[in-house]
């Protein structure tokens, strides 16, 4: 009679350990079907935001090299009308200087020296305008580089950390893929070697998951912080145009 007792309860202690292993199994299982839609809306989320920034970085791309390529141009053509008005000038105070002398020399002699020296104090002042205004346009032109290069550091940078977000995203989703495997062997653990084991390797990967979401909030903050230093543009029909049209 005692022997029956005994083999029920085993029976029952079986029954009720396949069902608890059984049980274990769906919720793991469901634990990792929620995990794994959750994976993938981050990382649908994670691809639409890169998909901006490479778009953004090459409209910036585009409009910096446009506006380079604009400012060169309006410096060259200053820089070519400084020399037209200063060559034009200098034509015609020589033109003056001739008719001057002419009259001058129908009159008084004395005159000629004042007229000579005036128009070639005058020649002088001229030159000098126009070699100011080359430097100055050639100034222009190098703090226009500077800014440029400035520019292109701060969207480099921008775009590293970027990278460094989705790396650390992708860390975390390879991880989170660990996880459910260890969680699987867990429940599947036969023995309690095996079980110490699985619950141990679950340990070390949840340690990292932690040490994960620290980099990529840290990748967060840095992207963040990058992007507050990116210089302002604005595009060139904002500057022409009315406030409020095209997106400005």
């Amino acid at each position: 009679m005692t022997s029956l007792a005994e083999l029920r309860a085993i029976e029952e202690e079986r029954v009720a350990a396949e069902r608890a292993a059984i049980a274990a199994a769906a919720e793991a299982k469901r634990r990792a079907a929620e995990e794994a839609e959750a994976r993938r809306i981050a990382e649908e989320q994670a691809r639409i935001i890169a998909e901006r920034e490479a778009a953004l970085a090459i409209e910036r791309a585009r409009e910096a090299a446009e506006r380079e390529a604009r400012l060169r141009v309006e410096a060259a053509e200053a820089t070519e009308r400084a020399r037209l008005t200063a060559a034009l000038e200098q034509e015609r105070l020589a033109g003056e200087l001739e008719l001057r002398r002419a009259e001058v020399a129908r009159k008084r002699p004395t005159w000629m020296v004042a007229v000579t020296v005036g128009a070639f104090v005058a020649v002088c002042a001229l030159a000098w305008f126009a070699i100011d205004q080359m430097r100055v346009s050639e100034a222009a032109l190098a703090s226009k580089a500077a800014a440029d290069d400035a520019r292109a550091r701060a969207n480099n940078d921008a775009r590293a950390a970027g990278k460094s977000l989705e790396g650390a995203q992708r860390e975390l989703v390879a991880l989170g893929d660990k996880i459910d495997a260890a969680l699987v062997r867990v429940e599947a653990a036969r023995t309690a070697d095996e079980r110490k084991r699985a619950e141990d390797e679950l340990k070390r990967l949840r340690q990292e998951q932690r040490a994960a979401e620290e980099q990529r909030q840290q990748a967060i903050r840095d992207k963040a912080a990058k992007d507050r230093v990116k210089p302002l543009e604005i595009k060139q029909e904002c500057l022409s145009g009315v406030i409020g049209k095209n997106g400005c």
